[in-house]
């Protein structure tokens, strides 16, 4: 990436080396190899605050370089002490909604730079900060997922996920000036349309792009998410954050705020990287396992009782439940083999009492599993009946209103969903088919193709786990045309309101 020094990963060790030494000009150095990167990746966080995050972050950094185990993941680990600095201060302010992207300069294509602008700030914070530090940083999956507290496979799925979705955005626009020729159905859906693009049409042609391998291959060869990066601007740190920096870490009337810096920031997993609050509450989870364990721990308790019992039974000559089989030598009757017929009055999950006898039973009803073989006494007790796993479900979450476009919520229970869509003629859906893993959810787009006109239309979802289907209705820019029907409509009743209905067969509604 243009703008800043390179470092390749020996240096990286010297650095850890110097800074290990107390090297006098090691926090210099440290600066100049890193503080420009970190305060740009600070800024797509906040702007006002990279500035005092890059600060306490490298003077944390020269403080406690003795925790960092490895020295060749040291990269990843100023990337993650400088997150956690600004994470930190955005926690103590008012939440707002989304991350402000940094202003755009003039470029050379506007249209393309206004495009990425507003797919990275569609992105989930996930997927453009694992896009950022790969793509716009260079680290590596398994560095940035280091970073963000995700393992290397899980962070490399994000971002390929990333990658498709500002590819796919950013060629619907490319291909439009110069994949015409190559793609007919391409071609038809520009036919007529006028530039800028607008959102509608760009959607349309993103979701045609990732189905289409022509233009999916055109993709690949004109549109590059590293270059696309470049468009957005660097955010410089200002010239005093470097004076600022060497100062705290060496001047000896700093050794209060350093002090102060290193404890603020002295929360480090067995590796040396900083752990966030998020992160510790979820190594606490499987404390919830407390109330599981104590549970058997009364079963256990509970069986032990009853072994007493029935022993002391046994060791008083009070006689037993069932008669022993006559081809097998005498045993201690079993409880389990005492009523072998379950009792219609009682539950399916509640025990019969196995050291008292039943009233209700006749001596000539006992006498009954004399008879069968003797291969149940060796089979031990009957095991413990599981319960079936309840079926994959959909569900769905439909748009109170569509003004052009909205968003239909897809979510998965019980187990993974496999679905397909279909819009009905006056609507288009994008994806038009997808996968959803188990507790998980995804939002599908479903646009208007004419807008000027009124109309209604229906998109379906077929799947695994159910059908369901969407029911809109929209007024259009000019006078609506109300479908014919046989009964007669009162004039003086109003216009009815955009609605929207969910078929609720086989599925749940998405809550939330």
């Amino acid at each position: 990436m243009p703008g800043w020094p390179s470092v390749d990963r020996a240096e990286d060790h010297e650095l850890v080396e110097a800074l290990r030494r107390a090297d006098t000009d090691a926090p210099a150095k440290l600066y100049d190899c890193y503080g420009e990167r970190l305060h740009d990746y600070a800024a797509s966080f906040a702007q006002d605050l990279a500035a005092d995050a890059v600060h306490d972050a490298l003077v944390t950094a020269q403080g406690c370089v003795h925790r960092l185990k490895e020295p060749a993941r040291m990269r990843a680990w100023l990337y993650a002490l400088t997150r956690f600095q600004v994470r930190a201060r955005m926690a103590r302010r008012t939440p707002v909604d989304g991350v402000p992207l940094p202003e755009l300069e003039a470029q050379e294509d506007p249209e393309l730079a206004d495009l990425v602008h507003e797919t990275l700030g569609e992105l989930g914070r996930n997927k453009r900060e694992v896009l950022e530090l790969s793509l716009r940083h260079g680290l590596t999956p398994a560095e940035a997922g280091a970073v963000l507290g995700l393992t290397s496979r899980q962070a490399a799925g994000r971002l390929a996920r990333a990658r498709d979705q500002l590819e796919n955005a950013a060629a619907a626009v490319v291909l439009a000036r110069t994949g015409r020729a190559h793609c007919p159905d391409l071609s038809a859906m520009l036919d007529g349309c006028e530039y800028p693009l607008t959102p509608l049409l760009r959607r349309r042609l993103s979701g045609h792009i990732s189905g289409c391998e022509v233009c999916t291959e055109g993709r690949h060869r004109q549109v590059s998410a590293a270059k696309l990066l470049d468009l957005v601007p660097l955010a410089f740190p200002p010239i005093s954050l470097r004076r600022r920096v060497i100062d705290t870490c060496v001047n000896p009337e700093h050794d209060q705020t350093r002090t102060l810096i290193t404890d603020r920031g002295d929360s480090f997993d067995r590796t040396g990287f900083p752990t966030a609050v998020e992160h510790r509450s979820r190594r606490r989870r499987p404390r919830r396992l407390a109330p599981v364990l104590l549970a058997g721990a009364c079963v256990l308790a509970a069986t032990g009782a009853m072994v007493v019992i029935n022993g002391r039974e046994a060791s008083t000559g009070a006689p037993l439940r069932s008669a022993p089989s006559p081809s097998s030598p005498a045993v201690p009757s079993d409880p389990a083999e005492e009523s072998p017929t379950p009792d219609p009055v009682l539950e399916e999950d509640e025990p019969t009492p196995a050291h008292t006898p039943t009233p209700s039973r006749t001596p000539s009803a006992r006498a009954t599993p004399v008879e069968r073989p003797s291969a149940r006494h060796a089979a031990g007790p009957t095991p413990t009946r599981r319960r079936p796993v309840p079926p994959a479900r959909l569900r769905t979450s439909c748009p109170k209103a569509i003004d052009g476009a909205a968003k239909i919520g897809l979510g998965a229970r019980n187990a993974a969903v496999s679905w397909v869509a279909t819009a009905s003629q006056g609507l288009d859906v994008f994806p038009a088919s997808g996968s959803i893993k188990a507790g998980g959810s995804v939002a599908i787009w479903v646009t208007i193709v004419d807008p000027s006109a009124a109309g209604r239309g229906r998109v379906a979802f077929t799947s695994n786990g159910g059908s369901a289907s969407c029911s809109l209705s929209w007024d259009g820019d000019g006078p609506e045309t109300s479908d014919p029907t046989d009964e007669p409509t009162s004039s003086s009743e109003p216009t009815p309101s955009p609605s929207v209905t969910v078929s609720t067969e086989n599925t749940e509604t998405l809550e939330g």
